[in-house]
């Protein structure tokens, strides 16, 4: 299916919600976003945006050398599968595996864009590490992996464990994406998963950082390719529904046509691209607590990030 059919499905089976005559149109599927491979190159320059490397990239990726050891003491030493789940260009999955010790596992790049997927997979082949047995990469939504969890078994890697970093977790409505992955997984498989977390009295701060020029070169491509050219659309972020939102307040009438629907957006709609929401570090335990059966958190210095280990 093309991507704009896909896009305009997406926008008829999500519809719109409406405040002070303002139809919001909702877009925001974090897979959507690496869908084509202009969203892909958009979001590997998003992560050069300093504010992005800063307090997730880098946090993150010191984490995981710090932390992998620690966690492999819980994984075991039986071989394994290491499933990428989000993967971007590869570059966390490598510091792990350089962190792993001599366990012998087969990497698996996912990502809905076979850009990203073929990138990090041709990034993890380039270093031959010995304990790497195969390499390769499917395509999906990271909502939606339960078949490929389950293709990845057999005889000789029977487990999984898989990476959920950069935030992927905050960007879904969390009670349904744990529960799904939650069930997709069995008794034995890991996931680590990396999340911002807030301090303070304020959940939400910062929206000037979500308006930045970055942000709207990453994500102007879903609305290029429904269509809008760049002079129909202006980018905008706010507060709302205790997340970010991040969205396109459109400046004229466009009728969006795919195979199966026809849909009519007017000037001054709004459509919303992205959200995310900003857990505290209680809230974020809590709720990993509720699908897993051990949850164990490391915390970078200055309790801005984390990563959780969870075990079926």
């Amino acid at each position: 299916m093309a991507i704009k059919d896909i896009l305009v499905k997406e926008l008829v089976r999500n519809g719109y919600s409406e405040d002070s005559g303002v139809k919001r149109w909702n877009l925001a599927n974090r897979s959507l976003l690496n869908a084509t491979p202009e969203l892909s190159k958009g979001f590997l320059q998003m992560m050069d945006f300093n504010v992005y490397r800063r307090a997730i990239f880098e946090r993150e990726l010191n984490l995981i050398k710090d932390s992998v050891p620690e966690f492999m003491a819980k994984i075991g030493d039986e071989p394994f599968n290491l499933i990428d789940l989000g993967c971007g260009n590869g570059e966390k999955a490598k510091e792990f595996i350089k962190n792993m010790g001599n366990i012998k596992v087969r990497y698996c790049a996912i990502s809905s864009s076979d850009h990203l997927a073929g990138l990090a997979a041709e990034n993890i082949s380039k270093e031959n590490f010995s304990n790497v047995s195969d390499v390769i990469s499917h395509i999906g939504h990271y909502d939606k992996v339960d078949g490929i969890l389950s293709k990845m078994r057999n005889s000789n890697f029977q487990r999984n464990v898989i990476l959920l970093h950069g935030s992927i977790l905050a960007s879904y409505e969390i009670n349904d994406f744990l529960f799904n992955l939650s069930n997709a997984m069995l008794p034995g498989d890991f996931i680590i998963i990396g999340n911002a977390i807030r301090t303070g009295e304020d959940r939400l701060t910062n929206i000037e950082v979500y308006k930045d020029e970055a942000f709207h070169r990453w994500f102007m491509h879903v609305m290029k390719e429904l269509g809008f050219k760049e002079d129909e659309i202006e980018y905008d972020a706010m507060f709302g529904n205790s997340r970010i939102e991040s969205f396109y307040r459109l400046k004229k009438d466009k009728e969006l046509k795919s195979d199966e629907e026809n849909i009519f957006l007017k000037a001054g709609d709004e459509v919303m691209v992205f959200f995310l929401y900003k857990y505290y570090q209680e809230e974020l335990e809590k709720f990993l607590k509720m699908y897993f059966k051990e949850v164990s958190i490391s915390k970078d210095s200055e309790n801005e990030y984390i990563l959780a280990l969870c075990s079926k």
